[in-house]
């Protein structure tokens, strides 16, 4: 299933729990997340910060602002685990790794988070990496 839907806040509200059942690649026991904004009200920065591990973080942000023409190809298995029927069923951020200075800065747009809207379950999926970078630059 190829998706490509933006980030879905309500007003100023953020999204309450996000579930990844089994946690993420890297970090096994941590599944509760909470998005928060990163910035001032103008940034499309989020922070996705984990409920079970404090010091645990990272910067996301909807792909389709820095890369309209990116729509993962998720495979059947991936979308159903987290419930996804259509793809506005979904929520697509990529994970950012903030550099010095900020131009330098990538996303990771071979493992894009995919999070159900309805439940808030999410995954982090793992597409071609013959198609995909994991560290494409924000700023071209």
């Amino acid at each position: 299933m190829s998706i490509s839907a933006p980030l879905r806040r309500d007003g100023d509200v953020d999204i309450p729990e996000i579930r990844f059942p089994g946690g993420l690649p890297g970090f096994a026991g941590r599944e509760r997340f909470v998005l928060q904004q990163w910035g001032d009200e103008a940034s499309p920065f989020s922070l996705l910060r984990s409920v079970d591990d404090e010091e645990l973080s990272f910067v996301v942000v909807p792909p389709s602002l820095f890369f309209p023409d990116y729509e993962p190809d998720v495979c059947d298995e991936v979308v159903e685990s987290v419930g996804i029927a259509e793809p506005d069923d979904a929520m697509v951020l990529v994970i950012v790794t903030v550099r010095q200075p900020v131009q330098d800065s990538t996303a990771n747009l071979l493992g894009p988070l995919v999070i159900n809207v309805h439940d808030l379950r999410g995954v982090q999926a793992v597409l071609e990496p013959d198609r995909w970078p994991t560290a494409q630059p924000l700023v071209a």
